[in-house]
């Protein structure tokens, strides 16, 4: 091979290894006031019930710990790896601090919300950590007002949401998942899935399945694919399904319970029951998944 040719590849080579590790810059890069910034989200359309400020406007019961915290109303990283700048963004609400992330996937942005709500968290407080969503936040553990201490979780950007990092995903063989979803005080889908290792799904519809501009009732039956069931399996293994706790539990009422079930290795079992669906973030976007089912595989009677 010529010298020439070797030069020009060389070149090439390094044209490649910059233009990967050069970050491109985007419109959040340029915000650097409030102004900017609740000027962006209103022109955006991204959220209109925060109010952004330089300082947050805790409740009495979240403001002492917010003080000492001494957080940061906003923080500007890659969060989702994608090489534009996403927005973790804080702000005022009527209901006290709100957090969203606002991400940047190069043609469009995408808001996902961060804390979880004053009935079920009434006090939460967000920063960053070596790439991370740092979350430390008090839960309400029963409907009698009992607290825990404040928690922290560590966040990533995975299957399309911020879930708990799990850093050694174990890879267990599933065999089965079977998940019910009970009624509630109002209208909350009532049904029943069970999806097995050979890709076969059975649905039993029973109360409020209105999917697709129909109303499904009853016992159906359906094959999804190949990438749906991987899916499943690995949001399973990432979340460690195997260690979370066998209950979780709401502080306020009238909510919907969803129980879950997972057969897997040599025939051992799993059962969770999650009042409210909120035990961890991992296994609400399992539930989304289950949910979105009823809408997306192709049914037979």
């Amino acid at each position: 091979m010529s010298s020439k040719v070797l030069i020009i590849i060389s070149f090439l080579s390094s044209v490649c290894i910059l233009s990967q590790n050069h970050k491109k810059t985007n419109k959040i890069d340029s915000l650097q006031t409030v102004e900017d910034i609740q000027k962006f989200i209103e022109e955006k359309n991204i959220d209109y019930t925060i109010t952004v400020s330089d300082k947050l406007q805790y409740s009495d019961q979240c403001k002492s710990t917010g003080d000492s915290l001494n957080f940061r109303p906003w923080i500007k990283e890659d969060f989702d790896q994608n090489g534009l700048t996403d927005l973790l963004l804080t702000g005022n609400t009527k209901d006290g601090p709100k957090t969203i992330c606002i991400l940047d996937m190069g043609n469009e942005f995408n808001t996902k919300k961060i804390t979880r709500g004053s009935l079920y968290e009434p006090c939460a407080f967000v920063t960053t950590k070596e790439g991370k969503i740092e979350y430390k936040s008090e839960k309400i553990l029963s409907r009698n007002g009992y607290f825990s201490n404040l928690q922290t979780d560590y966040l990533m950007y995975k299957f399309g949401e911020f879930i708990e990092e799990n850093r050694n995903p174990k890879r267990h063989n599933i065999l089965e998942i079977e998940f019910d979803a009970s009624p509630c005080y109002g209208k909350c889908a009532s049904f029943t899935l069970k999806i097995l290792s050979n890709r076969d799904v059975e649905w039993l519809a029973k109360r409020d399945n209105h999917v697709n501009f129909h109303d499904y009732s009853g016992a159906y039956k359906a094959k999804i694919s190949q990438e749906q069931y991987k899916e499943l399996t690995e949001i399973l293994n990432y979340i460690d399904f195997e260690n979370l706790d066998e209950n979780y539990s709401v502080g306020h009422t009238d909510s919907a319970t969803g129980t879950l079930k997972v057969t897997y290795d040599n025939l051992k079992t799993k059962n969770i029951s999650d009042y409210g669906m909120m035990g961890t973030r991992g296994l609400q976007k399992l539930y989304k998944i289950l949910f979105d089912l009823r809408g997306s595989a192709e049914w037979k009677k």
